[in-house]
């Protein structure tokens, strides 16, 4: 019976539960299907394989993560439902039911959503998941060699245990709730209104203000001091606790807004006459004031979690796209080998003896380009990019933020440099006694350091004094000296071989590419930097292949971009849902009113255009604020990318937002739908009783 009365219950609720069935439905599939790239790794190949079996693992921490946020995100929708129904409750116990049949009631009701959408996401789950092995194929750029349907039951064990969880302190609230309850409260629940956090309308109004002015200043703080990335012992540097309060001061700001915001509308718009007393915009401003009162608190929850969904996904795919770009640049060969030797006494490494004593003919193996770096320093020591602005005396322009101790000390000489060109296909340059030509490519620096060498900025290279030999830095494809992580170079010397020859060594530098197959050219650099390794203990030694490059890139960017696309979509369904879930059940509750205005003659136009304003501003508000502290955010990220001199990276976003706004905007459509029934079959009940 208790079974019969619970599923009858979920037929006549089914639009209350329409949009927490979808949401937990996409909830389980995005765990499930995500959780699967351990088993995907069998599909790829080995070496790949490998790579995407510690992502599995790290991703498996970030489903714990989420899965602890979505469920306080889902027991609060549960709760908005109870407080709906408390009137239904009472009437069970009015009826004759004990709290115990009751509570059975809403047990069976909770098992069956969550049976059902357990059973429709883990079978949606599996369909993506077959779907997203070809995606993360194509993210680590490998091809997939055996498909076979898969599916994964440590991913099934893992989104169970945290779903189940999830239902079962549903259960406990819930009965905890209404045992605490009493009856005269549950049968009168109807006519009680939410409780109101600020009443005085000045007040709020000072407090919507005092929120906006608590965000700006955070915004500030976090714009002039970036991130805690620098060195504990720079004085100038962003401590951790700057940037902790940072983050207490916008989150404090953020519920002082909302909090506000509902006193501060109304004040403001009912002093606007000729708007506040036009068609119903008096109903509609007091409608939202009223769900923005009653909801300040989870409002203010949701545009925090918006924040980090969306900066999640806009910086995390743009980051990726800046890394693919770093990669690009920075690896220009098959294969680099470095070797460093401050106090190493020659002036050259024979790189081809010691490859021929590895069992190695470089000429066979490839297209070869040697070149020795030396350090210049002054009476300062190591040369920094803020010595360029003191001793060329650049009054009036302020070094590009971030590039204050840049290092940019290295000198090669002219014939090493014109070799490189011209093993890069470049013309060669000429170079008189007494001057110096300047290699930079990172455009954040580029006008600040053309400034220097238009100032003729001098630099005493080993008793030498030597000026630009032109009034603009070179920054072409010769900056990029040999294979890197980030191929910028913010200062490097070109200077006359016989000052190049009296600087102390710094490093040997030797580019091939490749003539024969890149596992074979990778064995024969492996061989060679191991045969100069072990041949002298006072130089360090190590290589950068393309191969051990794209590995480490696509790792990076494919991690990234899972986690990115993975925290962003859990997270904005979770928020879009619990938004939807307030609105339907608010619209609900107005139906009443929506029913008397019909009855008074109000066109259905201006009702469900009144409706839709509704909705739509309790979608946008917290969106607002999300995407203004996102915006703050990924502007101090691009501040960062920017000091390794790639472009902005809000060039990059579009894919980000793009996901967001189908997710984002599909809720919306979707609880307007449901609202618009809701009120329509109220307008149509009223109609009918006439």
């Amino acid at each position: 019976m208790l079974a019969k009365l619970a599923f009858g219950n979920m037929r006549k609720l089914v639009h209350d539960y329409a949009v927490y069935f979808l949401t937990l439905v996409m909830g389980v599939a995005v765990f499930y299907a995500f959780n699967t790239i351990s088993v995907q790794a069998d599909f790829l190949t080995n070496t790949v394989s490998e790579l995407l079996k510690q992502v599995g693992q790290i991703l498996r921490g970030v489903t714990i993560f989420l899965a602890v946020i979505m469920g306080f995100l889902m027991v609060y929708a549960n709760n908005f439902l109870m407080r709906r129904r408390k009137k239904e409750l009472g009437l069970y116990q009015v009826l004759g039911m004990r709290a115990g049949q009751v509570n059975a009631i809403l047990t069976l009701e909770t098992l069956m959503v969550a049976l059902a959408s357990f059973v429709v996401g883990i079978a949606l789950g599996a369909l993506v998941s077959q779907l997203l092995l070809f995606v993360t194929a194509d993210m680590f750029a490998t091809k997939v060699t055996h498909f076979r349907f898969f599916f994964s039951p440590q991913a099934l064990a893992l989104t169970f245990g945290c779903f189940a969880l999830t239902f079962l302190v549903m259960m406990v609230l819930n009965s905890i709730s209404l045992s605490r309850v009493r009856l005269v409260d549950l049968m009168s629940s109807a006519r009680k209104n939410e409780r109101q956090f600020v009443r005085h309308l000045p007040l709020s109004l000072a407090l919507a203000v005092a929120g906006l002015l608590l965000m700006g200043y955070a915004y500030w703080r976090l714009t002039t001091q970036g991130f805690p990335l620098g060195s504990s012992s720079d004085p100038g540097a962003t401590t951790t606790s700057d940037f902790l309060l940072t983050t207490a001061i916008v989150v404090v700001g953020t519920f002082v807004f909302f909090y506000g915001f509902a006193g501060a509308l109304t004040l403001v718009l009912a002093r606007l006459r000729g708007f506040y007393w036009r068609g119903l915009h008096m109903f509609t401003t007091r409608q939202i004031a009223s769900r923005v009162n009653t909801a300040a608190v989870s409002m203010g929850m949701i545009s925090l979690i918006l924040f980090f969904a969306m900066t999640s996904m806009t910086s995390g795919m743009s980051i990726c796209s800046t890394l693919n770009k770093m990669y690009e640049k920075g690896t220009p060969f098959d294969a680099s080998v470095t070797v460093v030797g401050t106090s190493y006494k020659g002036s050259t490494i024979d790189f081809a003896g010691a490859a021929k004593r590895a069992g190695v003919s470089l000429p066979s193996v490839g297209k070869t380009s040697t070149m020795r770096l030396a350090i210049v320093s002054n009476s300062r020591g190591i040369m920094t990019i803020d010595t360029l602005h003191d001793m060329s005396r650049l009054t009036g322009r302020s070094i590009p933020s971030g590039f204050e101790h840049t290092v940019a000390y290295q000198a090669v000489s002219l014939s090493d440099y014109n070799a490189y060109r011209k093993f890069l296909g470049l013309r060669p340059v000429t170079l008189e006694d007494g001057h110096y030509l300047y290699l930079c490519n990172m455009d954040q620096l580029t006008d600040f350091v053309n400034a220097a060498l238009a100032k003729g900025y001098a630099i005493n290279a080993s008793g030498h004094r030597l000026t630009p030999a032109r009034a603009t830095a070179i920054d072409d494809a010769s900056c990029v000296l040999l294979n890197d992580s980030i191929g910028s170079n913010p200062g490097t010397y070109v200077v006359p071989d016989a000052v190049a020859a009296k600087l102390p060594n710094y490093t040997w530098n030797l580019n091939v590419k490749y003539k024969v197959s890149t596992e074979k050219g990778d064995d024969a650099i492996k061989r060679v930097r191991d045969t100069l390794a072990a041949e002298n203990d006072s130089l360090y030694v190590s290589s950068n292949t393309k191969t051990e490059s794209a590995v480490e890139g696509t790792t990076t960017t494919g991690l990234i971009s899972y986690m990115a696309i993975y925290i962003g979509f859990v997270l904005v369904i979770a928020c879009a849902a619990i938004l939807a879930i307030q609105q339907l059940s608010s619209a609900s509750d107005a139906a009443s009113g929506y029913r008397t205005l019909s009855e008074l003659g109000c066109p259905e136009r201006t009702i469900f255009g009144s409706l839709r304003a509704q909705v739509t501003f309790a979608f946008a508000l917290p969106l607002v604020v999300g995407l203004a502290h996102s915006i703050c955010a990924t502007a101090a990220v691009n501040k960062v990318l920017t000091t390794f001199g790639y472009a902005s990276i809000l060039e990059n976003v579009g894919l980000g937002l793009v996901i967001f706004a189908l997710v984002y905007g599909g809720y919306l459509v979707l609880t307007y739908r449901l609202a618009h029934r809701t009120v329509k079959g109220a307008i149509r009940s009223a109609r009918h009783a006439l």
